[in-house]
């Protein structure tokens, strides 16, 4: 049975790498991973036959994707060089005015027949009513999703899209609060996310003995 939905009503929660393996299939050869962070879903991507090169302005070293340090708005690689390129919740984090020319550049290595992937989180779920007390990214990602649509519009691309629900779990605040803390692109403080509007959301997660945060994402083919 599928993960993904092309009703974003209808969609379901499903892992991360699974919903975009599934995604991405049956394709292979070789990815520019743009926004990969530690390079967790790089790995995960070469594991499953990608030629994987990830990207990032904090990227760190490790195996089995190789792995660059800079931005998406200038990318150190020739043009024409990639099968596929992914941009996986990374767009929103592009300042909002080089977000164009970050897809801009996405194109210009991408292959003639090669395509290009975007996959971005929405404002709906519950990590929406838990995070925008300290980091309401509402903004950030409509930009992204104009910028797409212009894009889309402009060079008269073809698109397919799905959608699913991401999640993960907590087995207490402090929990959330670190793994919130450990993201280095991020500008927050840990007292915004100690506020008592934040852990009061956080705590209406409960179920089943943890606290789960689920995010609507929408996966873009273009």
């Amino acid at each position: 049975m599928s993960l993904l939905r092309t009703d974003p009503g209808q969609a379901v929660v499903a892992q991360r790498l699974d919903a975009l393996r599934e995604f991405l299939q049956p394709c292979l050869g070789a990815l520019l991973d743009i926004g990969c962070g530690g390079g967790v879903l790089s790995d995960g991507l070469a594991q499953q036959g990608f030629h994987v090169t990830g990207i990032d302005p904090y990227v760190g070293s490790g195996a089995p994707a190789s792995r660059v340090r800079g931005s998406a708005h200038a990318l150190p690689m020739t043009s024409d060089s990639f099968d596929h390129v992914l941009l996986h919740w990374s767009l929103h984090h592009v300042p909002q005015a080089l977000m164009g020319r970050a897809l801009g550049e996405a194109l210009r290595v991408l292959r003639t027949a090669g395509t290009l992937y975007v996959i971005e989180p929405e404002p709906v779920g519950s990590w929406q009513a838990v995070s925008c007390g300290f980091h309401d990214e509402t903004g950030v990602q409509a930009m992204a999703a104009e910028v797409v649509n212009h894009l889309v519009v402009a060079k008269g691309c073809s698109r397919r899209r799905a959608y699913y629900f991401s999640e993960d779990r907590y087995p207490q605040f402090d929990a959330f609060v670190d793994d919130m803390m450990s993201l280095a692109y991020n500008r927050y403080r840990v007292e915004d996310i100690r506020q008592d509007a934040v852990r009061d959301a956080f705590e209406a997660c409960a179920h089943e003995g943890a606290y789960v945060l689920r995010q609507r994402i929408r996966m873009e083919a273009i």
